[in-house]
């Protein structure tokens, strides 16, 4: 671990400390700015856990050909350097800024569609960049449509999934149809017990499915014409930090908020009125995780009455799951902020915070803490909400915490497309427009009226 991110899960540590100290007069903290902190020191971990993690030169080969394409680069091509230092390290310095190879291929891709698309105005990529992009490919040769955007946005891809904190939990399942049927094996046999020289009674096990379908998910950055080619380079980075941050955001917020009823009565995203037609939440296919507790199965659901998180709530939401929640390593909690602080750092049992399990937690991305043996995931996407677990349209109504508890086996998240960046032009606006999209599906094993492999506790005073 580098020292950057060991200082950052030091001062969670120290955060989580100050507020166990207080926790018998937590009137004394400013319990506001605290959350605010844990919030930011979150996704500055999330971003460093990407930034740190590993180039797998045997999977992309847009990463592993950088390694031989880089030394046929001439001698004068002012990118020679990047190239040898992706191939070393898997990035470089540009002035001030880390540049991996996907930020080249962006800043190639926005330069080379906005000349195309206005030639006289927007300048065309230089001959220095296109050939260290063209070095970036399987086999080094061609240049314009022949490379391999494919094996770039993957590597953006795979950013998506070290900053997801939920979604690269659960079972993630690629959709070569939409929708995909997964097969789920046989379902129950019968036994019975045998009589000597006599055959038993047939039983014929019936299949068992899951069916994903995709929703599609978009978002769009506008770019200025005025556009200089070292600048799109420096600026590529935080364009790809950012796209990172907030698709694995969207990723993670689709797998627990999907709801696809669009009323006047509203949903569980927006409990009294008729959501907007373009809404991220509005699944074309199976509800997300929330859903399932709140609505579908609401047995599964513990109310905390409005009081502080307690250990009885927990166990209570446990004793449901039944045998789904006897191996922690297979289940995960997912809360927001509000809860973990004022609730998990208070005085349940049972609880090991960042201090005692160390590095360990840096094994799922966003665990802070553990709940007997269970991770503990804080995510800015479990909202807080209404006294039902709803959230309402007025924001001052959701006060209260809630918790969801995954068997992360029984459900699964499904991409039918995984990402696609794409680039056009607003004349009016003189504008570049970069629209990034990916189709999302998620789906939860078995029944859900009567699934018991997810539980939540909502309710809760923060």
């Amino acid at each position: 671990m580098s020292e950057k991110l060991d200082a950052i899960l030091q001062r969670i540590a120290e955060l989580e400390a100050v507020v166990k100290e207080h926790k018998d007069d937590g009137a004394t903290l400013a319990m506001d700015k605290i959350k605010e902190t844990l919030e930011a020191l979150v996704e500055e971990k999330v971003k460093a856990q990407a930034a740190e993690a590993p180039i797998r030169r045997g999977v992309n080969p847009a990463v592993a050909d950088v390694i031989y394409a880089g030394e046929n680069l001439k001698e004068g091509n002012r990118y020679r350097r990047l190239l040898k230092d992706f191939a070393a390290n898997g990035y470089s310095k540009f002035g001030s800024y880390k540049v991996r190879p996907i930020d080249l291929w962006l800043a190639h891709k926005v330069m080379k569609e906005g000349h195309f698309l206005m030639p006289g105005r927007a300048p065309a990529p230089s001959d220095d960049l296109a050939e260290a992009v063209k070095a970036l490919t399987s086999t080094g040769s061609g240049t314009g449509d022949e490379l391999v955007p494919t094996d770039m946005a993957a590597q953006l891809w795979e950013d998506f999934f070290l900053a997801s904190r939920v979604a690269n939990l659960l079972t993630v399942i690629p959709m070569p149809t939409n929708p995909f049927d997964v097969p789920l094996g046989l379902g129950d046999v019968t036994w019975r017990k045998g009589t000597e020289n006599t055959a038993t009674t047939a039983s014929d096990p019936a299949t068992a499915k899951s069916t994903l379908t995709a929703t599609e998910l978009v978002t769009e950055q506008n770019w200025s014409y005025t556009l200089d080619e070292d600048a799109v380079i420096a600026m590529a980075p935080a364009i790809r930090a950012r796209l990172a941050i907030s698709g694995a955001e969207i990723i993670d917020a689709f797998a627990l908020n999907a709801d696809g009823t669009n009323a006047a009565t509203g949903n569980i995203n927006l409990d009294d009125a008729d959501p907007s037609d373009d809404s991220y939440y509005l699944s074309d296919g199976q509800d997300g995780i929330r859903h399932l507790w709140l609505v579908d199965n609401t047995d599964q659901a513990v109310d905390a009455g409005g009081d502080a998180l307690a250990d009885a709530d927990v166990i209570g939401g446990l004793v449901k799951m039944g045998k789904y929640a006897v191996n922690p390593e297979q289940c995960m909690i997912v809360c927001d902020v509000s809860t973990y602080l004022k609730g998990f750092l208070g005085d349940m049992d049972g609880v090991q915070t960042l201090d005692k399990i160390g590095s360990k937690a840096v094994l799922l991305t966003g665990q802070l803490a553990a709940y007997r043996g269970i991770p503990i995931v804080v995510s800015a996407s479990h909202p807080l909400a209404e006294a039902d677990g709803k959230v309402s349209t007025t924001a001052a109504n959701n006060t209260l915490g809630s918790l969801s508890i995954v068997n992360r086996n029984m459900w699964y998240v499904g991409f039918r497309r995984e990402l696609l960046i794409e680039v056009d032009r607003d004349i009016q606006k003189r504008q570049y427009i970069m629209v990034t999209s990916l189709r999302e599906a998620v789906a939860a094993r078995g029944t859900r009226s009567s699934a018991t492999h997810t539980a939540g506790v909502y309710n809760i005073l923060v």
